[in-house]
């Protein structure tokens, strides 16, 4: 997720299941339990368990309850290559980010 994200940056995430948000009569907030456009999650790939990727949500399939998710890096691995991917994949949600400190 470079250039968002770097090597050594902390992330502070919400883990459990998801819900896609519908498109009213929710309130937006990092901390709840909805999935929405532009927001940073972490997923693992049924064919890759163990491994996280962070990406964010691009498009919203409510009626299939699927995700289109981009890294912020143009030549990441992303959806481009997986497709459109189902809501339990989000393993959580990035809350926020601390900068790693740079020791020179």
């Amino acid at each position: 997720m470079l250039p968002t994200y770097s090597s050594g940056d902390w992330l502070l995430a919400r883990w459990g299941s998801f819900s896609l948000k519908s498109q009213r009569g929710h309130l937006r907030g990092i901390f709840s339990g909805g999935i929405s456009v532009d927001d940073v999650v972490a997923i693992e790939l049924a064919n890759q368990p163990g491994i996280l990727y962070v990406k964010r949500v691009s498009k919203i399939d409510r009626e299939k309850q699927e995700l289109y998710l981009l890294s912020d890096n143009p030549k990441g691995t992303d959806s481009r290559q997986w497709g459109w991917l189902a809501v339990d994949t989000v393993k959580a949600k990035v809350l926020l980010r601390v900068r790693s400190s740079k020791e020179k």
